[in-house]
């Protein structure tokens, strides 16, 4: 009978521990003070903490031209988040204008470094002594030319841009993904751009390393695809292609990232299906990422928090 009770309290207690590390997507919700919707989420851990940097679709948009600004998360716990609303307003500087799509911000120095694109493909940086900012901005023009930019700083301190030539002309056909050396100041590039995919990437390039090994995410198709390789600027043959990290994507193009967090592994990602969303407002959500003995990812299944709904699905119009 003590054993039967002991089985059963253990069993009581897996499931509050399920229950307690189960994520309460999206990360905002309509209705609740400060609601707005989030896109493009790039997750970073500074200082103990998770900060969120994410584009901002407005409540009217029915394409991404309005995207203007962006908007700034915090979590010590990934239960409990700080939004700390808009942020970073770069068409206040007089060289920086039109559509602003996905960012990145990287750690060095005492500085953190706000990459974010104008006009689609030209990269702006902002400056602050703080993850959250204030921002500066530390440059007076674009640094460089590249779609969806994301910026890795590796184990010895050198630091990458990588994005993907979808909407840039590199002289080579198709959308790959493309890597480059950024110098010790963080904004001016260290050699050429370098191609590192033989498949095609269509946006949303992002890069992480585990156990030695360097994994590039890219939009493919509507889904999620990654790469592995054991350089962060593979040269004599290109990262190879695992597959697909989600079977689906929730009705919002995939732009996605993912960090370590307390010995857990995390990918972040939007959708439009939640919050009276569409293609164009878009919400941001993570779950839990695992990884199998080999290093390749077990795909990863959405999941919402209880009581979310989601609404019907809108195809964007061709």
């Amino acid at each position: 009978m003590k054993e039967f009770k002991e089985q059963c309290l253990l069993i009581i207690g897996l499931l509050i521990a399920s229950l307690s590390t189960a994520q309460n997507n999206p990360i905002l919700k309509k209705g609740e003070p400060g609601f707005l919707y989030i896109a493009d989420p790039a997750a970073e851990v500074y200082n103990g903490k998770v900060y969120v940097y994410c584009s901002h679709d407005v409540d009217t948009a029915v394409n991404y031209s309005t995207m203007q600004d962006y908007v700034v998360l915090e979590s010590s716990d990934l239960k409990t988040w700080k939004n700390h609303g808009v942020v970073l307003k770069p068409r206040e500087y007089s060289w920086a204008n039109g559509q602003m799509n996905a960012p990145d911000v990287a750690y060095k120095d005492g500085w953190y470094y706000f990459y974010f694109p104008y006009n689609k493909t030209q990269i702006g940086v902002a400056k602050s002594r703080h993850p959250e900012g204030p921002w500066e901005k530390a440059v007076s023009d674009k640094i460089t030319s590249i779609f969806d930019p994301t910026v890795f700083i590796d184990d010895d301190g050198q630091a990458y841009i990588y994005g993907n030539d979808a909407k840039v002309n590199f002289g080579e056909k198709g959308k790959h993904i493309w890597g480059a050396k950024l110098k010790d100041n963080m904004i001016e590039l260290d050699g050429e751009w370098q191609r590192l995919s033989e498949e095609t990437v269509n946006e949303a390039v992002h890069c992480f390393k585990r156990d030695g090994k360097y994994y590039f995410m890219g939009r493919k198709g509507w889904r999620t695809g990654y790469w592995m390789s054991y350089s962060p600027l593979p040269s004599k043959k290109y990262a190879e292609f695992k597959g697909f990290i989600t079977e689906t994507q929730k009705d919002a193009p995939a732009h996605m990232s993912a960090i370590d967090f307390k010995g857990q592994w995390y990918f972040f990602y939007q959708r439009g299906d939640v919050n009276d969303g569409t293609f164009w407002r878009r919400s941001s959500c993570f779950d839990k990422m695992e990884f199998n003995a080999d290093g390749t990812i077990v795909p990863i299944e959405y999941t919402l928090g209880e009581g979310v709904e989601t609404n019907e699905p809108v195809t964007p119009i061709k």
